[in-house]
C-alpha cells in the first residue's frame, strides 16, 4: 500500500468509519483536497485510534482487480470480491471467519485446508484465503449454476415448438400446429425469462453479503492483535 496516495473526503470518512466500527464514535473527516494514509493515522491517533486499525481499514478500500462477471442476456451471473490482508489469518481467525460465512450465507458449507491455502465452499460459492503478491487475500467468488440448465431447457422447448408446428401443420392443418407449438414456445420463453429476471437481485444480494464480510475481516485481525497485546 502506498503512503503517498491521497484519499478524498468520502474515502477518509469510510476509513475512519471502518476503523472505529467497534467504538462508539469516531472523529469527523478532514476537509480539503485529501489526506495521505500517514495523515489519516495522525488524525486518528489524536482520538486514540490505533494506526494499524486505520491501515487495515484503508487497505479494505484498495481497488483489487477482478475478472469481469459472466453474463446471461446482459445480467451478471457471477459475483466476486477480494479483500486484501496484510498478514495470514491465524487458526482462530480462520475459524471465526468460517462462522461469519455460515451465518451470512446461511449454509454450513465445507472446509478444506492445503498448507497455507484455506477454502470454505458451498455449491458454486467459494471463499479462499491464500497468499497473494506481497501479502495475503480473501477471495470470494460465486456463480449462478442453474442458468445453464434453464437455457438448455428453453432452447429444447423452442426447438420443439418449431418442429411441432411443421410436423402437425403438414398433417392436421395450421390451427392445431400453431396451438401446440405455441405451448412449447411459451414454455421456452418462460424459462429464459425466469432465469434472466432473477439474476440482478441475486447478484446484488451476493455482492452485499461479500461486502459485509470484507468489512468484518479487519475487525477479526484487530481482535487477535488486541489479545496478543493484552498478554
Amino acid at each position: 500500500m502506498s503512503d503517498s496516495r491521497h484519499y478524498d473526503e468520502q474515502e477518509i470518512a469510510e476509513i475512519l468509519r471502518l476503523a472505529t466500527e467497534a467504538d462508539e464514535a469516531g472523529p469527523p473527516p478532514a476537509a480539503g483536497t485529501g489526506l495521505t494514509l500517514a495523515q489519516i493515522q495522525e488524525v486518528g491517533g489524536e482520538v486514540g485510534i490505533p494506526a494499524s486499525r486505520i491501515e487495515r481499514a484503508a487497505r479494505s478500500l484498495e481497488s483489487v482487480e477482478t475478472s469481469p462477471p459472466a453474463r446471461f442476456l446482459g445480467a451478471p451471473r457471477s459475483v466476486a470480491r477480494i479483500a486484501p490482508l496484510d498478514r495470514p489469518l491465524s487458526d482462530d481467525e480462520w475459524m471465526r471467519l468460517v462462522v461469519i460465512l455460515r451465518e451470512t450465507f446461511e449454509a454450513k458449507g465445507t472446509v478444506e485446508e492445503l498448507g497455507p491455502l484455506r477454502t470454505w465452499y458451498n455449491g458454486n460459492l467459494h471463499v479462499h484465503v491464500e497468499p497473494w503478491e506481497d501479502g495475503h487475500r480473501v477471495r470470494m467468488t460465486t456463480f449462478k449454476g442453474n442458468v445453464t440448465e434453464l437455457a438448455i431447457l428453453s432452447l429444447v422447448c423452442l426447438a420443439m415448438a418449431v418442429f411441432t408446428a411443421l410436423a402437425i401443420y403438414s398433417k392436421k392443418g395450421l390451427d392445431a400446429g400453431l396451438f401446440i407449438s405455441g405451448m412449447f414456445g411459451a414454455a421456452g420463453l418462460g424459462l429464459i425469462g425466469s432465469a434472466r429476471l432473477g439474476l440482478p437481485a441475486w447478484a446484488d444480494r451476493r455482492a452485499a453479503q461479500m461486502e459485509e464480510i470484507a468489512e468484518r475481516i479487519p475487525l477479526l485481525l484487530d481482535a487477535q492483535d488486541g489479545d496478543i497485546g493484552a498478554t
